[in-house]
């Protein structure tokens, strides 16, 4: 059925004009990550990038970017609010984005639940679009609540389980807006139950 979600992973090319596009193109042998992404009103979206190797002149070629509202940094991520007409109509309603997505020359791996008419209508609006892959979206989860899956997504995408870490505790937790404490505490609780879960299948 159209309306069922489905597992889908793109590669496409991102126009001229969005800002992190136009980083990539200019440098092209550098691998970005877009960690994690929000709007925050109507015209104004935020996205929290990161790379391998970053280097100052990657913040001054945001920094000078015209689509830039503002710029900050956090650790090893970098936080832009930019204005995106083109992400504007991009982002369908109750489409999820699975962060981190990789960016690279312009092309951008992107990972999404779409349904499949949502999914044939976006289409429309990208350019040398690749389809990865399509599966069912359903997947086994340990038995954790909204709050526990959510911090642990967003530990997940800002890079806190990738060797060597991409953001430290500390940087996380103010991200997060919690006590270092608390983030510890529920990121232990989560990775107990889905260990438990794995060695009892």
């Amino acid at each position: 059925m159209e309306s069922t979600i489905k597992h889908i992973i793109i590669n496409a090319e991102i126009p001229k004009g969005v800002t992190i596009g136009d980083l990539s193109r200019k440098y092209p042998e550098t691998s970005f990550n877009i960690t994690n992404g929000h709007w925050i009103s109507e015209d104004e979206r935020i996205l929290y990038i990161t790379a391998k190797n970053w280097k100052p002149e990657f913040f001054l070629f945001l920094k000078k970017h015209p689509a830039l509202i503002k710029i900050d940094r956090i650790g090893n991520i970098i936080k832009i609010h930019i204005q995106s007409t083109f992400l504007k109509n991009f982002e369908q309603k109750e489409m999820t984005i699975l962060y981190p997505t990789t960016l690279k020359n312009g092309e951008h791996i992107i990972e999404f639940l779409i349904n499949m008419k949502q999914f044939e209508s976006l289409k429309k609006g990208l350019s040398n679009i690749k389809v990865l892959k399509i599966a069912d979206s359903y997947k086994t989860k340990a038995n954790i609540t909204e709050r526990q899956e959510e911090i642990l997504w967003k530990a997940y995408s800002f890079g806190f389980y990738k060797y060597p870490r991409e953001i430290t505790l500390t940087d996380l937790a103010i991200l997060l807006k919690i006590s270092k404490a608390t983030l510890s505490q529920t990121l232990r609780t989560v990775e107990n139950k889905a260990i438990k879960q794995f060695l009892e299948k």
